[in-house]
């Protein structure tokens, strides 16, 4: 219920405007410094969206306490972002320390059953609101939290370990390593610029004033398009 709360708080803040390109926007970021509130990805990196769009990659972990508290605001922004930005998440598919690549599997098995959009914010509420802890350690509890989605151990088990889910599971570990990725959440924009709650490193930003951070360097893409 709380959780409920926050996001339709978020939603209300920013259909208020206070996250559009309006003037009041542009002296809230004026603030923002490259090399402390972002950095430049160098090189800059090749993005997989149309002429004209701008790319917009999260990288996550559904057992990161960072990414839970950031996603009332992604959820929010996402309802009210420019049409020309492409939003895409890569779950974090390391897999040495905490086993993070189990729920960058559980990800990537649920976008091939289709249930993405269904299972993406239940399974960090299972998480973090009702600590059922074993859903970033174990298959077999995952497997019993697909079963509520309607999925059969069959099916899960067999998506679970398919070339599709193993392809994704390669490319994404690629892009980690491609973007030197060290934490999560992490946000790259047009494969040029790097933010999240990491920055900057002695002060961070809380989630509200980084998602101002991702849609300043979305206006500064667009910006950049203007010229071209």
């Amino acid at each position: 219920m709380k959780q409920l709360k926050l996001q339709l708080l978020i939603s209300a803040f920013f259909a208020a405007g206070l996250l559009t390109l309006g003037g009041s926007v542009l002296a809230a970021t004026a603030n923002f410094k490259e090399g402390i509130n972002y950095v430049p990805v160098s090189p800059a990196q090749p993005t997989t969206v149309a002429p004209g769009q701008i790319e917009v990659i999260e990288f996550f972990w559904y057992g990161c306490p960072h990414c839970f508290a950031f996603e009332p605001y992604v959820d929010a922004w996402l309802k009210h972002k420019p049409a020309n930005v492409v939003f895409k998440l890569i779950p974090a598919a390391w897999s040495g320390g905490e086993d993070m690549a189990i729920d960058a599997r559980a990800y990537y098995t649920a976008q091939a059953l289709g249930l993405e959009p269904k299972i993406h914010n239940p399974l960090f509420n299972a998480i973090h609101v009702d600590n059922q802890y074993d859903l970033t350690q174990s298959q077999s509890a995952l497997q019993g939290f697909f079963a509520k989605y309607g999925v059969s151990k069959q099916q899960f088990d067999a998506t679970w370990n398919s070339f599709g889910v193993n392809l994704r599971m390669n490319q994404a570990l690629q892009t980690l390593t491609r973007y030197g990725i060290q934490g999560v959440p992490t946000f790259v924009v047009n494969g040029k610029w790097m933010t999240g709650a990491g920055y900057p490193a002695d002060n961070p930003m809380p989630p509200e004033t980084a998602i101002r951070c991702v849609e300043f360097l979305v206006q500064k893409e667009e910006a950049t398009l203007k010229k071209q």
